[in-house]
């Protein structure tokens, strides 16, 4: 059988080992999913909120809000901010920009978004797990 480009994913697909790993893969998940961790998560939000913290620990936004955030964290953001290849319609209208222009106008907003949406997600986070803790006879599932 010639094997060319186009049915290539079906050989994939039809291999034991292949069938295997996607097997391994979708389990792993599943048990990830089941310990409250994202397989596909990024940096900003595990979902998991730290029960009873000491005194003297902190969330890392919340070191982020008192320090400032630090350069390493500021570069894994933009990064994160230049995934999206959508722009928003108020800036798509801006024909005085160019395309280049308008991408690093997007960028620069969907950071700010990103930071923004991490610093309410701690708040949220904080508040939800007081919520808990002044009601123990409810649960949350």
């Amino acid at each position: 059988m010639k094997l060319d480009r186009r049915k290539f994913l079906g050989v994939a697909a039809a291999s034991p080992l292949a069938a295997k790993e996607i097997a391994t893969k979708a389990m792993e998940e599943a048990q990830m999913q089941a310990a409250g961790i994202s397989l596909h998560g990024d940096s900003l939000y595990t979902g998991i909120v730290a029960p009873d913290l000491t005194p003297n620990m902190r969330s890392l936004w919340q070191a982020h809000k008192d320090m400032g955030i630090p350069a390493w964290k500021k570069d894994d953001l933009r990064d994160d901010a230049r995934r999206s290849r959508t722009l928003d319609p108020d800036i798509a209208a801006m024909k005085s920009l160019s395309l280049n222009a308008k991408m690093y106008k997007q960028w620069d907003r969907n950071y700010e978004r990103l930071v923004k949406q991490a610093m309410r997600q701690t708040e949220l986070s904080e508040m939800k797990h007081r919520f808990f803790k002044d009601n123990p006879d409810v649960e949350e599932y």
